[in-house]
């Protein structure tokens, strides 16, 4: 068996317990889907278990933003606009931590933070987060920390956002300062293996993501983009700018990793599109090394504003002669797949 065939039989095996296929339409919301990347908590007034319901999720990666008050759009991609205070992006990952733990207790949702955990919320299937940080530039150069925020919940850490400054290696969308990963960085995800966290190179520069699969020893994902045949620059629109290379796509699937497609209408006009391309990805990369990055609330322009879209690309899938197991590994399995074998320490 060749590790192609290997993990489209084990992406199968880690998605029928999330997806199973439902006999009537009235159980067609039943929480059967999950979302590797969406920042729920940023909108005020949002029940994280009413938009879930609303979709049939029954896990969302919430991912905590530490750098998003430094943020703005610059020129035609978003940028840090100024250096971050001392303690400053700490403070911000802490305090947006907190507060997803407050809804998440005040919801009556289940967390994701073992293994035990999560076979629970699989057996159960009581609707679930796991925490996650977009960018781990809160970690301010102290790798120490990571510990504590592992120890506070964090579960899958995507490793830059939109601050250069970071000390970790480079950004897609900025012109190259630390040939990639710096020693930190590298060491960084050594630590995320060794402590059961889900390393994320959304975000990251092409040499920054090859050095992160040179180093892991475990998949790895990403969680939120789309691939492309030509080499992205740091000089072109973010959407550009923020794809994965086709080559790195494939060497990331050939390991484990999954690659999350996002709904973003800058590169997918409709769903249909976004169907297709699903498709197009799965027979490029194999059934079990794509998933859906929502990037809920954090995308300007979106064909899925809401989790009802699941259920309508689960039907687009399905048009597409797809089969069951197929769709449930897209819709959710390999997420879970992934997150199994990252906690598995």
């Amino acid at each position: 068996m060749n590790r192609r065939t290997f993990f489209n039989a084990a992406g199968a095996l880690a998605a029928s317990p999330l997806l199973a296929p439902l006999a009537a339409s009235a159980q067609q919301r039943a929480a059967r889907f999950a979302d590797m990347h969406a920042h729920l908590g940023i909108r005020q007034g949002v029940s994280f278990r009413e938009a879930m319901a609303k979709g049939g999720m029954l896990i969302v990666a919430e991912k905590v933003i530490p750098d998003m008050p430094i943020v703005r759009l610059v020129g035609k991609r978003l940028a840090s606009i100024r250096e971050a205070h001392p303690g400053e992006l700490r403070r911000n990952f802490e305090t947006g931590l907190e507060r997803r733990h407050r809804r998440i207790r005040g919801e009556g949702l289940a967390e994701i933070a073992s293994i035990e955990s999560l076979d629970r919320v699989l057996k159960e299937r009581t609707p679930a987060v796991v925490l996650a940080a977009e960018g781990a530039d809160f970690l301010e150069g102290d790798l120490g920390y990571l510990d504590r925020a592992r120890a506070e919940g964090l579960v899958h850490l995507q490793l830059v956002h939109y601050y250069a400054q970071s000390g970790i290696g480079d950004l897609s969308t900025e012109e190259p300062r630390y040939g990639g990963l710096s020693d930190f960085g590298r060491d960084l995800v050594r630590a995320c293996n060794r402590l059961g966290i889900l390393v994320d190179v959304a975000h990251c520069s092409a040499a920054a993501m090859e050095q992160a699969l040179d180093t892991s020893l475990k998949p790895i994902v990403y969680s939120h983009g789309h691939v492309s045949s030509a080499m992205p620059r740091p000089s072109q629109a973010g959407s550009v700018a923020r794809a994965i290379h086709a080559p790195i796509a494939t060497r990331l699937a050939a390991k484990g990793g999954v690659i999350g497609l996002w709904p973003n209408r800058l590169v997918f006009a409709d769903i249909d599109l976004y169907a297709d391309e699903i498709v197009r990805m799965v027979g490029a990369l194999g059934a079990s090394h794509v998933g859906v990055g929502s990037d809920l609330f954090g995308l300007a322009s979106t064909i899925m504003p809401g989790y009802e879209q699941f259920a309508a690309l689960e039907d687009e899938l399905a048009r597409r002669k797809r089969k069951d197991e197929e769709i449930r590994s897209v819709l959710g399995g390999n997420y879970v797949r992934v997150l199994r074998d990252a906690l598995t320490i």
